[in-house]
């Protein structure tokens, strides 16, 4: 038999130690399991673990109208940054938050999400062409731009990068690069995550109604 050298009071301290290391260890893996179960329970959503604040800014609407943080207050906002021209991500991007919207709307939700999509070319993109762009995915889709200095004011604190190429020297035309990714900002007007690229709508709408309930 193994006896300890230890005074007793001694050994009944480690003793106390012990225990408490092990409940301690025991409630961080309960934590933990619990925040991978609700981690897992999101299909393609991507949730930030707090909320971040956005600072003022100041767009326009396609119809010339102020847009600025207090318009994405109230409601769930989904937030995409593209341009007209753009050959592939933003049509496709802005039919699967079309189809996404026209499920919610089948299964009756009362109030669908904001969609806004925030043109980061405005020299080109500007009233009734973008007006007209957003309205032929969904009429309820807003569309807003604003000059370089305020685009930049929002996309730099959202995490979104931009860039646009060279022109053509024949045409003049020209791509721009950028982030793929749908932003969710929360009644709050706060950024809350995110939806990788592609979209699936059936995941779309079913982490929006585990998130917003």
């Amino acid at each position: 038999m193994i006896t300890s050298n230890l005074p007793h009071g001694q050994s009944g301290r480690i003793f106390l130690v012990a225990i408490v290391l092990i409940a301690a260890l025991a409630a961080g893996l309960v934590a933990s399991r619990f925040m991978i179960d609700r981690t897992q329970d999101l299909r393609a959503a991507q949730l930030f673990p707090t909320p971040r604040a956005l600072a003022d800014f100041r767009m326009e609407t396609a119809a010339g109208e102020p847009f600025t943080r207090s318009d994405l207050e109230g409601r769930w906002s989904l937030l995409f940054f593209g341009f007209t021209n753009c050959p592939d991500v933003c049509p496709d991007t802005l039919a699967m938050l079309a189809q996404s919207m026209e499920q919610l709307r089948l299964m009756r939700r009362e109030e669908l999400p904001q969609v806004v999509f925030v043109s980061v070319d405005p020299d080109r993109d500007q009233g009734e062409l973008l007006e007209e762009y957003v309205a032929w995915f969904d009429p309820e889709f807003v569309a807003i731009t604003g000059p370089e200095e305020q685009l930049q004011a929002l996309t730099r604190q959202l995490g979104i990068v931009y860039w646009r190429e060279q022109p053509d020297e024949n045409t003049g035309f020209y791509n721009v690069d950028h982030s793929a990714a749908v932003l969710i900002i929360d009644p709050e007007g706060r950024l809350h995550g995110r939806f990788g690229h592609p979209l699936v709508p059936e995941d779309v709408v079913a982490d929006l109604f585990r998130i917003s309930s």
